[in-house]
């Protein structure tokens, strides 16, 4: 990945507007055919792209589910030292 130098906001902000007028114009000089050829383009990427985050969530999920549970060390509220159980035996709160 290239290097990304540093801008102020107003230097991001204009490098966009240009970055958007240099599409149209290429939009602009497409015949029908490459327009509809790069909406199936983008659109295919988008769908692949859906389909990452979608394995990516599901490969979590199912992690998630199969790790095992373990019991707290330290009360999240109080600090003070579990021994077991569903609650904290110094302040009661749920562990």
């Amino acid at each position: 990945m290239e290097h990304i130098p540093e801008m102020s906001r107003e230097e991001l902000e204009k490098a966009l507007e240009k970055a958007q007028r240099d599409m149209q114009e290429m939009l602009e000089k497409m015949t029908p055919e490459e327009r509809e050829q790069a909406d199936r383009r983008a659109k295919q990427l988008i769908e692949e792209d859906q389909a990452s985050i979608q394995k990516l969530l599901d490969d979590a999920a199912r992690l998630t589910a199969s790790a095992p549970k373990e019991t707290p060390k330290f009360c999240a509220n109080c600090g003070a030292a579990v021994s077991g159980g569903k609650f904290c035996a110094y302040c009661g709160s749920p562990l």
